[in-house]
């Protein structure tokens, strides 16, 4: 009995050098022949988080991406400040790698058209990415990138917005939104005017949750209302969204 005791003793060191504490495998240990056995854990995380980069075109755009902890997310193109381009979709990700086959996208002109998205990305530093959609005068596939803003790791409250935003100066459309301290908001774009209101996302990110109701005759968004989202990076505040049914979105920049 000693002898097998002592037998049991040297096998310990063996299990334990084979762990070693790896989050990124999954291990499974067979006593009886003292060995363990490790296999890589698949990971779903997605890129969430907000990224700033360009989109490789010859007209010099500049690409926000917001990726939401569900998946949705918003890429959105800018020339000069102007809205140019928005596509959103839900994506998944395997492995640092993300999808989505039903992305849409709105031009500035109205025009909506629906594609595929697909990329890669490191945690909390890069991703790249291509969209079957393109802008003309491109005639192929959009590759856009964006580098993460850790802005996104910090809350935003309803006290750090409540004032009146206008959009820069040339850059279009000319928007104006005023948040109240209650969290209760109004503003105007183009021919439309709207009113709602925004809390901070429950996640704690530098979300704000918000829904708008779109008024005017002349308006596109007349009588719509829509869920969206805002934040704000570097002074500027960014709020954007789509209709449940997908045919319409809207986007603000103000400052």
């Amino acid at each position: 009995m000693k002898l097998v005791s002592k037998l049991t003793l040297l096998a310990l060191p063996i299990l334990a050098a084979c762990g070693g504490g790896n989050d990124d495998q999954t291990c499974v240990s067979d006593l009886s022949n003292l060995k363990k056995t490790c296999v890589a854990t698949t990971s779903h995380a997605l890129p969430e988080g907000v990224w700033y980069g360009s989109v490789n075109s010859s007209q010099s755009v500049a690409a926000q991406t917001i990726v939401l902890e569900t998946g949705q997310y918003y890429s959105i193109f800018t020339q000069g400040g102007s809205f140019v381009w928005l596509i959103e979709g839900i994506m998944t990700a395997t492995d640092g790698a993300f999808s989505d086959p039903a992305t849409v996208g709105f031009h500035t002109l109205g025009a909506i058209r629906a594609g595929s998205l697909s990329g890669n990305f490191t945690t909390k530093s890069a991703l790249t990415a291509t969209t079957s959609l393109f802008v003309a005068p491109d005639t192929t596939a959009t590759n856009f990138n964006g580098n993460y803003n850790a802005t996104y790791d910090t809350p935003i409250a309803i006290s750090d917005v409540a004032r009146t935003w206008n959009s820069g100066a040339g850059v279009a459309p000319v928007s104006t939104i005023t948040f109240a301290t209650d969290g209760t908001a109004k503003g105007a774009q183009s021919a439309c005017t709207f009113t709602g209101s925004f809390k901070p996302r429950s996640t704690g990110k530098h979300l704000l949750d918000g829904t708008l109701n779109f008024a005017g005759s002349s308006c596109a968004l007349n009588n719509v209302s829509m869920s969206v989202e805002a934040t704000v990076i570097n002074g500027l505040l960014t709020v954007v969204g789509v209709t449940p049914q997908r045919d319409q979105a809207f986007y603000l920049s103000a400052q």
